[in-house]
């Protein structure tokens, strides 16, 4: 069954004949024709795509002068929150300070009061942390929960001295 392919081609007739000139270009013709045509409708698909991306350009754009548009308002309305926050924020003071001075009258422990004056010394330095915070991003909610949560606690902290010192007086009272 091994033969040399060689010999196969010997006696064959096509083997012995030379291509004619022409053979390149009727090979290219024939290819050509057997390529299938394009339509019409591929230029259509390429003009829903720019239209498209043009009506997304210009919604883009309006959106966008929109925006600029209204960026006076957010200023406004940013500062209005950081008044409303202050107000919250002096509010909560105001009875820190009240409870405080009512809870340093009342004691005679300076141990109790150092214990919990360096209490409320940590919790103002944390606030006064998280103040910068709230001054670099004004519209973090995050930040804001925080100082207001910190008020929150040091007020709570002044009302646990007080109900300290009332049972401790209580106690007292009866002995």
């Amino acid at each position: 069954m091994k033969q040399d392919i060689r010999n196969l081609f010997k006696d064959d007739e096509i083997s012995g004949q030379a291509l004619p000139d022409n053979h390149r270009q009727d090979f290219y013709e024939q290819l050509k024709a057997s390529r299938p045509r394009r339509t019409s409708q591929l230029n259509r698909h390429y003009l829903i795509k720019v239209a498209a991306i043009i009506t997304m350009f210009l919604a883009l754009t309006i959106t966008l002068f929109q925006m600029v548009d209204n960026t006076p308002n957010q200023v406004v309305e940013a500062s209005s929150m950081e008044t409303q926050i202050d107000a919250i924020e002096k509010q909560y003071l105001a009875r820190i300070d009240r409870e405080w001075q009512r809870f340093i009258s009342v004691t005679n422990d300076e141990t109790l009061v150092k214990r919990y004056k360096d209490k409320l010394n940590d919790l103002d330095a944390d606030y006064k942390e998280i103040s910068q915070q709230f001054k670099t991003d004004t519209n973090n909610i995050l930040v804001i929960e925080s100082l207001v949560e910190n008020l929150q606690t040091r007020l709570q902290l002044l009302k646990d001295i007080q109900e300290h010192i009332n049972v401790l007086n209580q106690k007292i009272g009866t002995v």
